[in-house]
């Protein structure tokens, strides 16, 4: 979810950064670049390539390679686009050498007319390499298109590289629980999620009414399966809403699924008190719209707004304790898309960010002894990474270009580098379907993939009708209905599992 979004979110792709060479104007074609080890493939200068809308060339910033560098991608429909030819069937990086105007940027990357993600650069006075890794090419001749999203872009040059093979060992996750303390629910559920991982993907919805919402309806019409995880939002246990009169039913949804035979994840838009909320109290969540100081509540400068926070966080571990008296697991995902800047959470950067992290895991885990939670991280970047001691599972965001069903390759193999040990990678907010095909033929295999609601299904809010412009029925069918996705029926007693267990 995001300010901008229809609650959706930002996605982000990894890229790489290496040194840049080449004087003003001077044609480096032939030249290595600065930093590289090994010689690249073919060049593809951005100047020679077919330019469309108001994108231009440009001789101004130092370090370009050929005759010149293009510049803009400010208006909808700017893109350029190069032809490429590899010799080979085979995974590539598409490495663009560019750079960020006015800050940090993401723009959407086609292959052939389909979309494969979103390339992030970074801002910067020289051109730097941002990567999009394991892109499948057969061997001949594609169209790779870089086209205006955010925008505001500087681009020199594409060139592709062999992709390091996939490495055997990143499916390969203990399972062992972050709270030494867990829970048989806890345990046994996550033993079933790293014993299906690298072999299938879990089915997952967000539903803003549980069981019996609009998008757990529209799926079942569409497939005649449920989804395996059932996603709702914590949002109105905060006291801001509480106070509101707000009536949420979400704990009471998650027993109903959970007896249905579904798995839980819960996620929690922390609506601030009213002493920091400077819009709406709805939009209490947002950092634009709210004041704290976050800094100076964990330091103990703000000690009102410390108590306030504790109140919020004793509410909420009460609610979470009712799921752990019924041996319910949840898939417990705090303080998400913080690098995005567009939550409270984000305030004071990384470090405060952590701090809070461990603060909440050490409350629930030591005052209240909740023990039935599976701790997923999707603050989506390894600077906010809490430590592995407070993580179970890595959750990727990712909302690229509408109709998108390629893997993702890229953002899974980013998250793999958070760590030093093996966690498990999921998609744990989605704007999108991989085809479990590709997934299969590019060796990328989510944990599980969670689809957002409202609008990424439902044509409008309050009705059922199927919104296609977004995702197709087609793609949801085959999705629901490949061999290689679990859907609700196809998960283990669970109850059965955790009764034999502690017997």
């Amino acid at each position: 979810m995001n300010k901008t979004g229809a609650l959706g979110c930002l996605c982000v792709l990894v890229f790489f950064m290496s040194a840049c060479a080449g004087l003003k104007g001077e044609n480096t074609a032939d030249k290595p670049l600065a930093g590289e080890e090994t010689a690249h493939e073919e060049r593809y200068e951005a100047e020679d390539a077919q330019i469309r809308g108001k994108i231009i060339r440009q001789t101004e910033k130092e370090g370009f390679s050929g005759k010149s560098y293009v510049s803009g991608f400010t208006e909808e429909g700017d893109k350029i686009i190069f032809t490429i030819k590899n010799e080979k069937d085979g995974f590539y990086d598409l490495v663009f050498r560019a750079s960020g105007i006015g800050g940090k940027k993401e723009n959407t990357i086609y292959v052939d007319g389909k979309c494969e993600g979103i390339l992030l650069t970074e801002e910067s006075d020289v051109f730097l390499d941002s990567v999009l890794k394991r892109v499948y090419l057969t061997r001949g001749e594609h169209k790779i298109t870089l086209e205006k999203d955010w925008g505001w872009l500087d681009l020199d040059c594409l060139y592709l590289k062999e992709s390091a093979p996939m490495d055997d060992e990143v499916y390969q996750a203990s399972g062992v629980l972050a709270d030494k303390e867990a829970d048989t629910c806890a345990e046994e559920l996550m033993k079933y999620l790293c014993g299906i991982y690298g072999e299938k993907i879990l089915s997952g919805q967000y539903s803003l009414y549980g069981p019996d919402g609009k998008e757990i309806q529209l799926i079942n019409r569409l497939t005649g399966e449920y989804p395996a995880i059932l996603g709702m939002d914590m949002k109105d246990y905060s006291l801001t809403a509480a106070e509101r009169g707000a009536q949420p039913q979400v704990t009471e949804w998650a027993e109903e699924y959970w007896e249905k035979g579904g798995i839980i994840a819960l996620s929690w838009h922390w609506l601030l008190p009213d002493r920091y909320v400077r819009g709406e109290w709805w939009q209490a969540l947002y950092a634009d719209e709210t004041t704290i100081d976050l800094d100076a509540v964990l330091n103990g400068r703000d000690k009102e707004g410390c108590e306030l926070l504790m109140k919020d966080l004793d509410r909420m571990a009460m609610e979470l304790q009712k799921l752990q008296k019924q041996d319910i697991p949840v898939l417990w995902r705090p303080f998400h898309e913080a690098d995005g800047g567009w939550f409270w959470w984000s305030r004071g950067g990384p470090d405060c960010y952590k701090k809070l992290w461990r603060l909440m895991f050490d409350k629930f885990t030591r005052e209240y002894d909740l023990h039935n939670l599976i701790w997923v991280y999707s603050g989506m970047g390894e600077e906010w990474y809490p430590g592995d001691a407070y993580v179970d599972i890595i959750g990727e965001d990712i909302y690229p270009a509408k109709s998108c069903i390629s893997a993702q390759g890229d953002k899974f193999l980013n998250a793999l580098d958070y760590t030093d040990t093996v966690k498990p990678v999921m998609l744990s907010e989605s704007g999108f379907l991989p085809e479990p095909e590709n997934a299969a033929r590019d060796g990328i295999y989510w944990l599980g993939c969670l689809l957002w609601g409202e609008d990424y299904l439902i044509r409008e809010p309050g009705c059922g009708g199927h919104s296609d412009h977004l995702l197709p029925g087609s793609v949801i069918k085959n999705f629901y209905n490949n061999d290689k996705v679990i859907t609700r029926k196809e998960l283990p007693d669970f109850k059965e599992i955790i009764a034999l267990s502690e017997s």
